[in-house]
């Protein structure tokens, strides 16, 4: 009876072996089919989580090891790069790797923004103010138009409409009557402009007060 147990648990371990070495086997076949650059990845990203384990066991008084710029970059970057880097990801969590990305994010925005905006050139100046003046019509955004049209690195609306030549006499907001009777004057037939005074009948008009305005 004792040997028979001993069989059976001798068949357990020898076909888990065979199971871990069929899936190693599936996983280098798999390697062979990607590309080399996706292999390359997977592996700096293994080895760089390697390097970690073995500066932390060389360590063992600090609780929390810190990783370093350069290897939070890393990840930031695999995690752009590479597809399914979340199952690559050992000694760290996924969301980790994602507040070490919008981190990153702010600190490239902040570095990329810190001179401010480029100066626009005088000769983009001048052409802003030439174009509105020529054109009391135009707005900001046709300007700009007109500009990329020409060939210049035209600024933001915002900018555009600072360098803009201000009429003396604003435009009024509303349509005059003029410009209404222009643009309607050939769908229009007849307009009634006179207010005419009478009474209606059956009434006498013994007073100014009785008169009713049509």
């Amino acid at each position: 009876m004792n040997r028979i147990v001993d069989c059976v648990c001798c068949l357990r371990g020898c076909s888990g072996v065979l199971l871990q070495l069929v899936g190693y086997l599936l996983r280098f076949c798999w390697a062979l089919l990607l590309p080399r650059a996706v292999v390359a990845a997977q592996l700096l990203a293994v080895r760089s989580q390697l390097a970690v384990e073995v500066n932390r066991s060389s360590a063992p008084r600090k609780r929390h090891h810190k990783f370093s710029p350069a290897f939070r970059l890393l990840w930031v970057v695999l995690s752009k790069l590479l597809d399914g880097w979340e199952d690559l990801v050992h000694v760290m969590k996924p969301e980790t790797v994602k507040r070490w990305h919008t981190r990153a994010f702010r600190a490239w925005w902040r570095w990329k923004s810190r001179a401010g905006r480029k100066p626009v050139p005088v000769e983009i100046q001048q052409l802003i103010r030439r174009l509105s003046r020529e054109n009391p019509l135009w707005g900001a955004e046709r300007i700009r138009d007109v500009l990329l049209l020409m060939g210049y690195e035209a600024p933001g609306e915002d900018t555009v409409r600072k360098y803009m030549v201000k009429p003396r006499k604003p435009r009024p907001t509303t349509t005059t009557w003029m410009t209404f009777l222009r643009n309607h004057l050939d769908c229009s037939w007849a307009i009634d402009f006179f207010t005419v005074t009478s009474a209606p009948r059956g009434v006498h008009c013994e007073s100014p007060n009785a008169l009713v305005t049509q």
